[in-house]
């Protein structure tokens, strides 16, 4: 298997009044392509800090995050806009979707920032309308879906680009248990079928047993890694190598320290 991410001895500092907090402390592991991996935490534990860094949306305070093979944390700007715009789909806890654009528009949005041409980027989004079974609801606007087809919606956007890695944020915490449970069988089905590298945020431990791996993390660390699939855990470590299979650790939250 291909490594997708690579984090090595990560750390973010914030100041909180007199203190400094280590929202991430000294995190170091690997995604490979085709997984499916959450990291699970209690509010205040690192989990959002964390990624964020991997997705470029915070800047570490110290440590490497390699994404797609490139060192996200020496880009500025405007090289990790184009970088997210080519490389990563997000999955929003509240949706993010335009209230007056329908399904089908919502899920061409990130086409059209790509300047891809109207006809395309139209087909691409009815193939992942009908990838998420939405394709009769194309013409709906969001106030018109229930939220488990506006989440939908969120997942086949996520994906139209073709995207490296998709990034979930607490995807279902807006959802009822029996939607939360069809959108995460979704996002497992995708993952498989499609050998999409996914990452998910939750503080749920059970919506984390859908996951091929399971990075719990408390205070900055990653304390516990679960393996919900051995046989891949195997082949990984074989194509790791001894060296790169036990890596583990992180954390975050608040004002960066200097």
């Amino acid at each position: 298997m291909k490594r997708v991410i690579s984090v090595k001895n990560l750390y973010k500092l914030y100041r909180v009044g007199d203190s400094v907090v280590h929202a991430l402390d000294g995190v170091s592991f690997d995604i490979f392509e085709g997984e499916f991996c959450a990291i699970v935490g209690t509010s205040g534990s690192g989990k959002s800090t964390l990624l964020n860094m991997l997705a470029g949306l915070e800047k570490p305070t110290r440590g490497e995050v390699v994404v797609a093979g490139r060192h996200i944390e020496k880009m500025n700007e405007d090289e990790l806009v184009k970088f997210r715009r080519e490389n990563v789909g997000f999955i929003f806890q509240s949706f993010h979707l335009i209230g007056t654009m329908n399904a089908l528009e919502n899920v061409a949005m990130p086409l059209m920032f790509k300047g891809e041409p109207l006809k395309s980027r139209m087909k691409k989004a009815e193939q992942m309308l009908a990838l998420v079974d939405l394709k009769k609801h194309r013409k709906h606007l969001p106030n018109q879906m229930s939220g488990g087809q506006q989440q939908r919606v969120g997942v086949a956007r996520a994906l139209v680009a073709d995207p490296k890695i998709i990034f979930a944020d607490e995807p279902t915490g807006n959802l009822d248990s029996h939607t939360s449970e069809d959108v995460m069988h979704l996002m497992q089905r995708i993952v498989r079928e499609q050998k999409r590298t996914l990452v998910m945020v939750t503080h749920d431990n059970h919506l984390a047993g859908y996951a091929d791996r399971v990075f719990h993390i408390s205070d900055g660390k990653i304390i516990r890694v679960e393996e919900n699939r051995p046989a891949a855990g195997e082949y990984r470590k074989k194509e790791a190598g001894p060296e790169e299979s036990g890596k583990k650790n992180e954390g975050g939250d608040r004002h960066e320290a200097d």
